[in-house]
């Protein structure tokens, strides 16, 4: 009886193993696809069957930093994601704290209203938003698609660290009030670094949506705010699709992404066991 329960136990371990596996290859697969298909030749790109054994050339990433200049492109991102991240936690933060914590009228639809903003497609607007930076002579600028993305994550971000900070003990802020604390040092002291975990958490996803937003960089750029995801364009040519090079600038542009999840990903996992307070 006990072998075959643990021959059970086992078995059901295996096939869940087996499971989780083929669930992540699932996910990963169209990744590393794409990071093969940028280390091969255009043959081998359009080769049938797939080539999975071959010598690796970097001639994909010689045409997209030489002919390209993927990097200037690169450097726009960086800077638009940067500036539209760090402003949106900025006005975001002291936002989420009042809706957390002071009643006021309209407080909940006001709130619902945040979460309605994210079904509206950005492309909707986006005539509208030309003609607004055409009025003021910011097309084509850091700053005017900085304000779109501040514009249209903040409500996201509210909505998100809402949760996080209704998680932490309003008691904890009221102690520190009655030893002395002003609201704006128990906020700082206490509630804040209690939030870190949820502002890691936002600011991942707000920084990878302006980094790989298309339509508004699309729209509202030419050349010198152009961003990477807009360079696909490049590769959409009469003679038809470079996918080597193609392939080579996705692989690029997802390094940043990648980079800065693994710098706050210590925070990022706190995110999903906040709410645990010690007794």
């Amino acid at each position: 009886m006990i072998s075959r329960y643990r021959l059970y136990k086992n078995s059901r371990l295996v096939i869940i193993n087996l499971l989780a596996f083929l669930a992540v290859f699932v996910f990963i697969f169209p990744y590393l696809f794409m990071v093969m298909s940028a280390f091969k030749s255009r043959l081998q790109v359009f080769a049938y069957p797939p080539v999975w054994l071959f010598t690796p050339t970097l001639e994909n990433f010689r045409i997209i930093f030489e002919d390209i200049h993927i990097m200037f492109y690169m450097k726009n991102s960086t800077i638009v994601a940067l500036a539209s991240t760090l402003l949106t936690m900025l006005i975001a933060i002291p936002a989420t704290y009042s809706f957390a914590r002071y009643r006021f009228p309209g407080k909940e639809p006001i709130s619902y209203g945040f979460l309605f903003l994210q079904m509206v497609p950005g492309i909707s607007i986006v005539f509208a938003l030309f003609y607004v930076a055409r009025r003021f002579n910011l097309v084509d600028t850091y700053l005017f698609l900085t304000l779109c993305y501040l514009l249209w994550n903040i409500p996201y971000a509210i909505w998100m660290l809402r949760g996080f900070v209704e998680a932490i003990p309003v008691e904890l802020e009221e102690a520190a009030l009655v030893d002395g604390s002003s609201r704006f040092r128990a906020f700082m002291v206490i509630t804040l670094p209690l939030m870190a975990g949820g502002l890691a958490a936002s600011a991942i996803l707000i920084f990878i949506g302006a980094w790989n937003e298309f339509a508004l960089a699309f729209f509202l750029t030419s050349t010198q705010a152009r961003t990477m995801p807009t360079t696909i364009a490049f590769f959409l040519t009469h003679a038809g699709i470079k996918w080597g090079p193609m392939f080579a600038t996705a692989v690029i542009g997802t390094l940043p992404v990648v980079v800065f999840a693994l710098i706050v990903r210590k925070y990022f996992i706190s995110a999903l066991t906040l709410g645990a307070v010690k007794g």
